[in-house]
């Protein structure tokens, strides 16, 4: 094997092991979000009580308050390519399992500021 294949060969296995974990690290994101929606949006009272509305689609969360009109701003938690938390086009970073409740409580704080809860 000469030296361009062998160093092809490198770069391919190495590109094939940052894919896998981009892939690890959106699938977790993904999850953490799923659990935020079920434990924390979906059945929020106060988020009821104010006129917001929460769906999630596999990927993301997306906040409405339907009765201010298409002229109300609405919210979107979305996983980023490489597997961050994305609000409003801002990044949280990456979920990792020790910092699970730092992200959760740093969305809160957002949906709170963002509706004026």
């Amino acid at each position: 094997m000469s030296a361009l294949d062998r160093a092809v060969a490198e770069l391919d296995a190495k590109r094939s092991r940052d894919d896998a974990e981009r892939r690890a690290r959106q699938q977790a994101a993904i999850a953490f979000l799923k659990d935020f929606f079920d434990a924390d949006l979906s059945p929020s009272t106060s988020l009821k009580g104010h006129g917001v509305q929460a769906a999630f689609d596999g990927k993301r969360i997306l906040l409405t308050k339907p009765e201010e009109g298409v002229y109300a701003e609405g919210m979107m938690i979305v996983v980023g390519e490489q597997g961050e938390i994305d609000v409003s086009g801002r990044s949280l970073g990456p979920v990792y399992a020790k910092d699970k409740e730092t992200r959760k409580k740093e969305l809160i704080a957002e949906i709170i500021s963002h509706f004026s809860l």
